[in-house]
């Protein structure tokens, strides 16, 4: 009796099989029998093979979503005085625009208010007290960079008011913008199937506080039993160059409270958030990976035209992360763009803030943090 033994190495045998033009002997023999029943099961093998392929690959792309953040972007100001950039700041982002539409949702931090008009709240005063105001139909220009959500819980969301805080709202939803952090509101999307949400924080009036972290872990804890994916938002943490480092502190700024990051961050993480981003700072600090997630500690200045930007300040990272659908991180990547007071964003090709990132997350956090390679690429560490 001829024995044919059938594996991947032997896939023209297995094709001539399932066409049939491999043949035994006189049909009703016990040969020809037994190769009848051996064809059939091998087509049905085959055909298995098949279905448990396909649906290993849906599954495999169903089940991760990818969600770009960046920190801190204010268009320009009019007020006190005008400081806008030309054609109506159209050119701000055009430079990394294809980076950032390269993801399925994408965050930023929209700092001041989008409003013509209004009365200011602070008393400003240069080198200590800002208060911004970017004229409404900008909100265009986050639109066609690619933005799906932008949060507002910052220090500077009632720099104007209820007034303020209102015009800005109805910028961004006259857009087609989600927003949250504005009077605890928060975002909510449907990527591939996968319920996302995402809840914002900070230490200003008018929104969640991240210093109540009690009351945080309870938030959290009731979304991440209605949805797949919970991202958390914080505003919070030191500011400017002596800032740099992530320390698992208390944190001042010019004598207010601005919170423990890292007792925050691990905390809503232990009530079931999945992605925590940070912003704040104004300069690029570490990652960390805490419970298989990731936690972003502050991803500095975006888009802030006008600003001093020297060093660090200008660095501009744009974290991309992959998530699966119970939020567990997969990989990342970040990539650097530079900035300057009075230009648009420029991608770096020298990769420096993607290289801050690296050296700060190994020093502050040489147990926890991911692995991140030189040209940003970031992997789960083992």
């Amino acid at each position: 009796m001829e024995v044919y033994i059938f594996n991947n190495r032997n896939t023209q045998m297995l094709k001539a099989i399932e066409k049939g033009s491999v043949q035994s002997e006189q049909p009703h023999s016990k040969r020809y029998l037994l190769s009848a029943r051996f064809t059939g099961f091998i087509k049905i093998i085959s055909k298995l093979k098949i279905l448990f392929i396909l649906t290993f690959t849906i599954h495999l792309f169903a089940d991760s979503i990818s969600v770009i953040v960046v920190g801190d972007i204010m268009m320009g100001s009019d007020y006190p005085v005008g400081n806008l950039p030309p054609n109506n700041g159209q050119k701000l982002f055009k430079n990394v625009n294809s980076t950032l539409m390269n993801a399925d949702l994408t965050l930023g931090n929209l700092e001041g208010t989008l409003l013509r008009g209004g009365v200011c709240t602070k008393e400003v005063k240069k080198g200590r007290c800002y208060a911004f105001r970017t004229p409404p139909e900008w909100a265009v220009n986050l639109v066609d960079a690619g933005f799906n959500f932008l949060n507002l819980a910052n220090n500077h969301m009632n720099d104007f008011g209820t007034g303020g805080i209102n015009g800005t709202v109805k910028a961004l939803t006259d857009v087609g913008l989600q927003y949250g952090g504005a009077y605890k509101k928060v975002g909510q999307f449907n990527v591939k199937g996968t319920r996302v949400f995402i809840v914002s924080f900070s230490t200003s009036p008018n929104t969640n506080s991240v210093l109540e972290i009690t009351k945080a872990q309870q938030i959290v804890a009731e979304q991440a039993k209605l949805n797949d994916i919970v991202i958390v938002s914080f505003h919070a943490g030191g500011e400017g160059l002596k800032s740099l480092h992530t320390r698992d502190t208390f944190e001042y700024f010019m004598g207010s409270p601005r919170g423990n990051v890292v007792n925050f961050s691990r905390a809503v993480i232990d009530s079931g958030a999945d992605f925590v981003w940070g912003h704040g700072p104004h300069v690029p600090r570490a990652i960390e990976m805490y419970k298989d997630r990731l936690i972003a500690y502050s991803l500095g200045n975006f888009c802030t035209w006008g600003f001093n930007l020297v060093d660090e300040l200008g660095y501009t990272p744009i974290l991309k992360v992959e998530l699966d659908s119970s939020g567990v991180f997969q990989k990342g990547d970040i990539f650097s763009a530079i900035q300057g007071t009075y230009k648009s964003l420029e991608l770096d090709s020298l990769n420096r803030a993607a290289r801050l990132i690296k050296r700060l997350s190994e020093e502050d956090f040489p147990q926890s943090a991911p692995i991140i390679m030189d040209n940003g690429k970031i992997y789960p560490r083992q």
